[in-house]
């Protein structure tokens, strides 16, 4: 189950499809919201400046009849009434009356019926007392609703003008939301009565409750949020000056947002039109990559096997899976090229060491048997020199038996002289008991000796002495090295070097030979013959070190080996 979960599909899915499936929903939220935000922002602004703008007309309308009543009333023949200005009738088509400072009336234009009604006298006489334009409501008229204007006359009356309200053009006010089925506009008296309302949306005066409408403020408008059932109400209100009313309007907000919800609506659309184009992309990849993957893994596998030639054939895909299909293809190779030379390099150290196990047995047979056998010669001559033969009817002759003593000596210092030489080639004597300088010193005078080479050492550092199997180790390495220069460098000098540091040993091995050309890769020393530069390098590698070989034709060559002292 985890090495599913771990698998190319799952993971291009866990991380590209999911995270932009969540940063798409994310996106779509905070578009919806910050759509609502804005559609809000601009629906109050919208609603503060239509209801600001029509509370200023209402109230420029009313100020401009007020004005004309008072004009009227200071050029007014009390006598004749009814001959009042035709414009000045028209704007007060409710009716005009002169009442005096107890509201009776004095003369009127025509039968009004609101003469006799308590908001006239009341008008009058708060017209009198603040000496300047006052309002009135009239909601019993037969006629509809009144405005009631009062401006003060000379000698203590008030000219008193009726204005039908549907004459102030509410309807304007009503075209505001017209076409719009998700509000209404309102007007209320000071004292929260409905003067007129104008609702598609069904909304009723009466629905608002006094403390749910923010107090319209003296100047400009001032919004408020209601909540009705599934309505989420946006209400403006501004004052009408005079006289003192509240223009409302209403408007259902989600009815609004919904309005420029289009490109929200589709974003459900770009989802999924994203998640098809991920889909292709996931089927592009599971084609092109997971699969020539997956073949490319069980080929890897076969290789590993022993089947070098699995990874020779393309797998398809991107150009990229072919490109490291290649590159398997070559390390492939070269691990058969390694393996093909392990095998001849193993098959030589076998043949090496038969022919050296041949070397020693035909040195023990030519020498040192014949060594021996000459050794008992001289002294069987010894004896008869002395006479100790009995019967053999000899003369002793001490002379002679001196002679052959003395040669039997000399024979004995050469057999041991060759024999301390056999030894020292199956294992360095000198490396055990005086340490690995001197047994490096006295390698470089028997190399220098048996081959007429000038051999120099040359110690830097301080010396110590390290582990006996490290330094067995780069013993032989400098000894085959300078085997390999008696043997094959043609040269007259070489110079050992040898570097104690605190984290390694560095053996080098100079020579002014005849130098050749180092192959590039290790494995192909063992095709080139180079055999004994392989052994010194697994000796090293063996260690943890390595080896660098520096050589060309004509300049002689020059072996480098590092082995990390622990």
């Amino acid at each position: 189950m985890l090495r599913q979960l771990r698998g190319l599909r799952v993971q291009l899915l866990l991380w590209t499809i999911l995270p932009l499936a969540v940063v798409l929903v994310i996106l779509s939220v905070a578009g919806v919201a910050r759509h609502r935000q804005v559609m809000t922002q601009l629906v109050e602004d919208r609603d503060r400046g239509l209801t600001l703008a029509e509370a200023n007309r209402l109230g420029r309308e009313i100020d401009r009849r007020a004005a004309l009543l008072a004009r009227a009333a200071a050029a007014l023949d009390f006598e004749r009434v009814a001959s009042l200005d035709a414009g000045l009738l028209d704007a007060y088509a409710g009716g005009l009356a002169l009442l005096d400072a107890s509201g009776q009336a004095l003369a009127s234009t025509e039968a009004v019926p609101w003469l006799d009604q308590p908001e006239a006298r009341t008008l009058a006489a708060r017209t009198l007392s603040a000496g300047q334009p006052q309002f009135e409501l009239n909601f019993a008229a037969d006629a509809g609703h009144l405005l009631l204007v009062g401006v003060p006359a000379a000698a203590g009356r008030v000219l008193v003008g009726a204005i039908r309200i549907e004459a102030l053009d509410l309807a304007e006010s009503s075209s505001m939301g017209e076409g719009e089925a998700h509000g209404g506009i309102f007007v209320l008296d000071a004292a929260g009565r409905s003067i007129h309302h104008h609702s598609p949306a069904g909304l009723n005066a009466h629905d608002l409750a006094p403390t749910d409408l923010a107090p319209a403020p003296a100047t400009g408008a001032s919004t408020t949020n209601i909540r009705r059932g599934n309505l989420d109400l946006l209400v403006t209100s501004a004052r009408v000056e005079p006289p003192g009313w509240t223009l409302v309007t209403v408007e259902d907000m989600r009815a609004m947002t919904g309005m420029g919800m289009s490109v929200v609506e589709a974003l459900p659309l770009v989802l999924l039109f994203v998640a098809l184009v991920a889909l292709l992309a996931i089927s592009f990849g599971v084609i092109y990559v997971v699969r020539p993957l997956q073949e490319l893994d069980r080929r890897a596998a076969r290789v590993a096997w022993g089947d070098f030639d699995a990874v020779q054939q393309p797998v398809g895909g991107v150009q990229e899976m072919d490109d490291l299909r290649a590159t398997l293809a070559q390390m492939a190779e070269r691990i058969r090229t390694y393996q093909t030379g392990m095998r001849d390099y193993l098959s030589a150290v076998t043949q090496a060491q038969e022919a050296e196990r041949a070397r020693l047995a035909h040195e023990l047979h030519d020498d040192t048997v014949q060594a021996l056998i000459a050794l008992k010669q001289r002294a069987q001559m010894a004896h008869k020199a002395l006479g100790s033969a009995t019967g053999s009817g000899q003369t002793p002759n001490p002379e002679r038996a001196a002679s052959r003593l003395d040669e039997l000596e000399r024979l004995i210092d050469q057999e041991l002289i060759s024999l301390r030489r056999l030894i020292g080639d199956l294992r360095p004597i000198y490396l055990e008991d005086l340490g690995f300088v001197p047994a490096l010193e006295m390698l470089a005078k028997q190399v220098g000796e048996r081959y007429s080479l000038e051999v120099r050492l040359d110690v830097r550092g301080e010396t110590v002495r390290l582990a006996p199997d490290l330094e067995l180790a780069a013993f032989r390495i400098v000894q085959q090295a300078l085997a390999n220069v008696a043997a094959h460098a043609q040269a007259q000098h070489a110079v050992v070097g040898v570097a104690f540091a605190h984290d390694g040993l560095t053996l080098t091995v100079q020579d002014d030979g005849r130098g050749f050309v180092p192959p590039d890769q290790p494995a192909d020393l063992v095709t080139e013959g180079h055999f004994g530069l392989m052994g010194m390098r697994e000796r090293a590698m063996l260690y943890g070190g390595h080896l660098t070989i520096d050589a060309s034709p004509g300049r002689g060559t020059t072996i480098i080996a590092w082995l990390p002292v622990c």
